[in-house]
């Protein structure tokens, strides 16, 4: 072979599509009974489950590159959020894309008008840099590797002088439940792409789940390149030993696992550094109801001091297909702090809601309970500094996922392309690009 690629995530995805693209023989490891890595979808009594709460961005510049967008069938959520706090639901919107709605979040109050101001000055800057810096297509040098800041963006939003309402009220509760932390500790650079993304593009849920997404890459590649259940004990130079004694030989070997399992099959000498990263985690409890709690297709974000919920969403509204007919299907996503059992968080959960949406929440039948214990990894400043500086991990043995870059679904696609492009200008069969 002349690459042998473990894990079956969208980065090893992308790096296998592209490598095939240029006529290499491939195969795909994969450990589990499936593609995607963390990007799942689980079908529960005809309920469409994501592992986690997830959205695609459908600006994303290396999804428009390497997806079939119509394909997937995107829907798109409503821009904005309806803000949670103290009972009320008050709706947050995006200016250039729903004007009338974001006129009446300045007359509820939930943003006030120099705080409005301010976002129209960060969109205008944060639109400016994206552009300058890695273009529409992001076919040149991407936003999210290449730079490195000491700024969290709880820093970088003070420094433009955001309000500490404004902040409580929106940016913690909306990019906190992006980000899986209230705290804003994650660097701002992939808050400032983030945000680049929400502007020019929208949230969206594919018909078939975001599980579709990896499976559509796969399905791309050569009949018989993805082998699942085969689970990898180490790599070396060339050589990839499996579990049953099985040992592979290929010119290269890609590592596209987890940060926390490539550290488990990697020589020592060359993942000591990053092997220190660690995770952030989640949980998501999914529920059957009769009808949707929203009258619109939006996120609801808390800005509540207390209670569980990070934010709610109703994914049957966005997508029909997420539930049989008749049915909607509701996931209420557990903000990072809480730390209550399974029934606790339940019973809190519905207490919550209940507040916002009146006693039929005490109707919604739990149907599925998602505990993720590696959701994302940690993107501080610190840690985003631990990231490999390059593909090349040994002689023979590449990199790529989506903590080489960033935490993203472009971030994973993005490092897949690259590794496959440095393996081919390694060869001699590509020029830097």
């Amino acid at each position: 072979m002349d690459a042998i690629i473990v894990g079956a995530g969208l980065a090893g995805l992308a790096c296998a599509r592209e490598l095939e693209r240029s006529g290499k023989r491939v195969i795909v490891l994969e450990a589990s009974d499936r593609v995607g890595g963390r990007v799942a979808t689980d079908s529960v009594r005809g309920f469409q489950i994501d592992r986690g709460f997830q959205v695609y961005l459908d600006a994303y510049p290396e999804g428009r590159m390497q997806l079939d967008l119509l394909a997937l069938k995107l829907n798109p959520f409503e821009p904005g959020a309806l803000v949670a706090e103290n009972g009320k639901l008050r709706g947050v919107s995006d200016p250039w894309k729903r004007p009338s709605a974001a006129i009446r979040s300045l007359c509820n109050g939930t943003i006030s008008i120099p705080d409005a101001i301010r976002i129209a000055f960060l969109r205008r800057d944060v639109l400016a840099r994206y552009h300058s810096a890695s273009g529409m297509r992001g076919t040149k040098s991407d936003r999210e590797n290449n730079f490195l800041t000491s700024t969290t963006t709880r820093e970088f939003l003070l420094a433009r002088g955001f309000s500490d309402e404004c902040m409580r009220r929106f940016f913690e509760p909306f990019f906190g439940g992006v980000f899986l932390e209230r705290k804003l500790e994650t660097s701002s650079d992939i808050f400032e792409f983030t945000f680049a993304m929400f502007s020019l593009g929208s949230a969206t849920l594919p018909a078939d789940g975001m599980g579709a997404i990896p499976v559509q890459v796969a399905c791309r590649l050569a009949p018989g390149t993805v082998r699942l259940h085969q689970q990898v004990e180490r790599v070396e130079p060339g050589r990839v030993f499996l579990a049953n004694r099985e040992m592979i030989s290929a010119k290269h070997v890609v590592v596209a696992t987890t940060f926390s399992s490539a550290a488990k099959i990697l020589p020592q000498e060359v993942c000591d550094q990053f092997s220190t990263r660690t995770w952030k985690s989640t949980r998501m409890l999914a529920f059957a109801a009769l009808k949707s709690p929203l009258q619109s297709r939006t996120l609801v974000v808390s800005a509540d001091k207390d209670g569980p919920i990070d934010n709610l969403c109703v994914p049957s509204d966005i997508a029909p297909s997420y539930a049989p007919p008749g049915a909607s299907l509701v996931v209420a996503s557990i903000r990072a702090e809480w730390t209550a059992s399974e029934e606790a968080t339940l019973e809190a959960v519905r207490l919550q809601s209940s507040v916002w949406f009146g006693q039929a929440v005490r109707n919604w039948e739990l149907i599925s309970y998602v505990k993720i214990d590696e959701a994302l990894p940690d993107e501080s400043p610190q840690a985003r500094r631990t990231r490999p500086t390059g593909n090349t991990c040994a002689a023979g043995i590449s990199l790529c996922g989506d903590y080489c870059t960033s935490a993203s679904i472009n971030g994973a696609l993005y490092s897949g392309r690259m590794c496959a492009e440095q393996l081919l200008i390694q060869t001699g069969e590509a020029e830097p690009s």
